[in-house]
């Protein structure tokens, strides 16, 4: 496995050196994060002897850019909340790296939901901060309205009763607070979640043709995960993404179809190397033009947990679907802020074990107006460990 973060870390190095247009003084790249075992108190100086400034909540995400030092005895990050800046020094175990687009499983507009977990404040617009109308947790939510990204979180509108009060409004997602009841389907098939179709969807009547076809362009042994009918081309020809499974085999295929003079035709598919599975696949605006990006992360199973970074974007040029790979992460971890993608993977001293890596390599990557090239490389201490991470 370290060999294939090696490999994953040339291609990172090639990337920085060869990509067009975008320098690492260009990039505020920031690094969201979440506190999300714990209150912490966040000190006007890197001492306990300075001012608390604020008691961020738990659950709450703010922004980190890299920058630390050690003072008392401890590992301090200068950090920027909603409220403030200044540093704080929690201990191990209560920080992680949050992903501002990455959705509970399956939640979409249409769908059914449980309330698992805070922040559960009930909002009247996305990105709201009041905290005086929570909603309990376990409470059955009908999702109405989103995605809408801001404040480091994803946003739905739900509805729903309590003592038979009807309440609504807007709650942030963080990737596990919502258990979906009933899935958004068509034909049976679920709909394929963070695919932002209040923006880029096709009207089902416009697709929705294909679901019989479907049996002839797939083998047998595979099942159907989800279907979605999007617009990617920039103009208002719909596009069908498909994704299967065979679980014998233990892989999964990408398909993306589009009509043809009156007929359905493959226009892309890829099959993963066996014993991988989907980790994401999600449609963003990476790029400020008119075509969104498909992001197809693929989980390679094992001790190592490699994540392969896949890319998918119509070009017009070529009236086709082009595919970068962005790279093997090990123990990999994606974050979306804004339109830079950033990807984090175990960094190890020579006498860690395999388990508890104290540092994380970070690369970002920007849109150069021809490919996502690599703008920024570094190594930092894990959040999670702060104050035993050796760096």
């Amino acid at each position: 496995m370290r060999l294939v973060k090696l490999i994953g870390l040339v291609c990172v190095v090639a990337a920085l050196c060869f990509s067009p247009h975008l320098s690492n003084a260009q990039v505020d790249a920031i690094m969201v994060l979440e506190a999300y075992s714990g209150d912490v108190a966040l000190y006007e100086s890197p001492s306990f002897g300075s001012a608390v400034l604020q008691i961020i909540p738990q659950y709450s995400r703010f922004i980190w850019r890299g920058e630390r030092t050690d003072a008392e005895g401890r590992q301090w990050f200068y950090v920027k909340t909603f409220v403030a800046v200044g540093w704080i020094t929690p201990d191990d175990g209560v920080l992680t790296f949050a992903d501002p687009t990455e959705i509970s499983r399956y939640m979409d507009v249409g769908a059914f939901a449980t309330l698992n977990t805070p922040p559960n404040n009930l909002q009247g617009a996305p990105g709201g901060t009041d905290t005086s109308s929570a909603v309990i947790v376990s409470s059955n939510v009908e999702v109405t309205d989103g995605p809408v990204v801001t404040n480091f979180h994803t946003w739905w509108r739900v509805r729903g009763m309590l003592s038979r009060f009807p309440y609504e409004g807007w709650l942030a997602d963080s990737s596990f607070n919502f258990s979906v009841t009933a899935v958004r389907n068509l034909y049976g098939y679920p709909i394929c979640s963070n695919f932002n179709l209040r923006t880029y969807g096709a009207p089902e009547g416009e697709w929705e043709s294909i679901l019989a076809e479907l049996p002839r362009f797939l083998d047998p042994a595979e099942g159907i995960l989800c279907v979605a009918g999007v617009r990617i081309d920039g103009l208002f020809n719909p596009y069908v993404v498909v994704l299967t499974q065979n679980s014998a085999a233990q892989q999964d295929t990408l398909r993306i179809f589009r009509p043809v003079k009156g007929m359905w035709t493959l226009l892309f598919a890829q099959t993963s190397d066996p014993f991988t599975r989907t980790a994401r696949l999600s449609l963003h605006d990476l790029s400020g033009d008119p075509y969104p990006t498909l992001v197809w992360n693929i989980l390679y199973d094992g001790t190592g947990s490699v994540l392969r970074a896949n890319m998918l974007r119509y070009n017009p040029a070529i009236d086709g679907i082009e595919q970068q790979v962005l790279g093997d992460f090990y123990k990999g971890f994606m974050q979306i802020e804004g339109r830079l993608i950033t990807f984090f993977q175990a960094n190890y001293l020579p006498d860690e074990p395999n388990c508890c890596p104290s540092g994380v390599e970070r690369t970002v990557f920007a849109w150069n107006g021809a490919t996502f090239g690599a703008v920024l490389y570094d190594v930092l201490p894990i959040p999670y460990a702060i104050q035993s991470a050796r760096r």
